[in-house]
């Protein structure tokens, strides 16, 4: 019922929104800064470490029975502490059941979450994020929300809300013991965002700014959001097809910058002759040929480094080809972004001769970097697998590159010596210049 009156409450700004399209830019008179994708596409560039960072950290993780970390985890530092784990899709089994804590020198500390039904336990972790004023990080599976304190101790959980049958994703902590989440778009829904309590209860909700069809396929990937992420206190969202960033301030989300993707958006809601609201067909089948989407962005005070996709009708930068489903395909489709806040200027990264996206590393000679997570105080995280480093960093590759660290390059070499190719993957903590 609650749910209900909210989206009575904010239909008549749903449709202000649709009447000036996806982007928010015209409504403001082209106030907001404007990341200018477009006109980098085609003109990848080659980006060095020692350009953007000033030092390169190594940090190898314990590897052992009890802390043994999967292929492609996800990273968060608090404090002196370090959280990964290897997130679970829907369609994992079995799902992965709790999060492994090290300190800054690698130790494994303790796990937290079990899985099972009981009380505390887990059916298989979705997503986790960390309270910013307290030592607590809250796990969601597929119908609950966990709290525990850093030391594994279980606190309580409540329901994941969820709109019309979504369960709400990409959950944060916003402060004043409230979260924000997304739900998949559904042309049921007038509303995107939804703000609840510890509770599990929604007290707010944000109007959709986009409206489109989607019934080729059902239920594509591209009607989600990217996570939220936290520069320093403000708290910013976007969804995947809508060109604008949004921050959270006083409880509302505001315009912040719009990913100008010229006539590469998608063509996104309208009202008829009769007031109602237009639905803009979208081909699913089409989609990766026609339009752009921001798929990821970690914020910094000085930087946005993004992901993005490149319709094939668009030059992409070259790439290792991949094998899928038996057929050699190129790897090309997200391309690593970086937009400069102060300068106002953006750049796509080429990838580089080793045939790794990202930044090449010259401060360490280590692999290619790229941001995964901000950990405040200007320091961003990355993490490599051991056996990609095993298999890359050979002395061919070293004698490659113009090494500006060399403290810091002999202490990876200490590093490979060690290194396994089974072991547990090596987190890298980059300062900003």
């Amino acid at each position: 019922m609650q749910v209900m009156v909210l989206r009575k409450f904010f239909l008549t700004i749903f449709v202000y929104f649709i009447l000036t399209g996806c982007s928010d830019n015209k409504k403001y008179g082209g106030e907001l800064p404007f990341i200018d994708v477009k006109n980098s596409i085609g003109k990848y560039q080659t980006a060095l470490c020692s350009d953007f960072f000033s030092s390169a950290e190594l940090v190898q993780l314990e590897t052992n029975d009890e802390c043994l970390i999967g292929s492609d985890p996800v990273v968060l530092l608090k404090d002196s502490l370090i959280f990964v784990c290897s997130v679970s899709s829907f369609r994992q089994f079995p799902p992965v059941s709790n999060i492994h804590v090290f300190d800054r020198m690698g130790r494994f500390l303790n796990q937290i979450g079990v899985m099972g039904r009981g009380p505390g336990e887990i059916a298989g972790i979705l997503e986790f994020f960390l309270d910013s004023e307290k030592s607590i990080i809250y796990i969601a599976d597929f119908v609950n929300i966990f709290e525990y304190e850093f030391t594994g101790k279980f606190i309580r959980s409540f329901p994941r809300p969820k709109i019309e049958g979504h369960a709400i994703s990409n959950v944060s902590y916003v402060g004043d013991n409230l979260f924000i989440g997304a739900v998949s778009y559904s042309q049921r829904s007038s509303c995107k965002y939804y703000l609840f309590n510890r509770d599990g209860v929604v007290i707010k909700c944000f109007p959709s700014r986009c409206m489109y069809n989607i019934d080729k396929p059902p239920g594509n990937a591209w009607d989600l959001s990217v996570a939220p992420f936290r520069v320093e206190n403000n708290l910013y969202v976007k969804d995947y097809v809508n060109d604008t960033l949004y921050i959270l301030a006083n409880l509302n989300l505001k315009p912040a910058y719009i990913f100008d993707f010229e006539q590469y958006s998608y063509s996104l809601g309208g009202i008829d002759e009769r007031g109602q609201i237009e639905i803009i067909p979208v081909d699913g089948a089409d989609a990766n040929n026609r339009y752009m989407r921001i798929l990821s962005i970690v914020g910094t005070p000085k930087y946005f480094f993004y992901s993005i996709t490149i319709p094939s009708m668009l030059p992409r930068p070259k790439a290792r080809p991949i094998f899928l489903r038996g057929r050699e395909v190129p790897d090309d489709t997200r391309v690593h972004g970086i937009y400069n806040i102060a300068k106002n200027t953006n750049l796509l990264l080429d990838t580089d001769q080793q045939l790794q996206k990202g930044f090449i590393n010259d401060v360490n000679g280590g692999l290619s970097f790229f941001p995964r997570y901000y950990a405040g105080d200007d320091v961003v995280v990355d993490i490599w697998q051991a056996e990609d480093m095993k298999e890359i960093l050979t002395e061919e590759y070293f004698s490659s590159l113009e090494i500006k660290d060399q403290e810091a390059h002999q202490k990876l070499r200490e590093l490979l010596k060690n290194l396994e190719e089974e072991d547990n993957p090596v987190v890298v903590l980059a300062k900003l210049k």
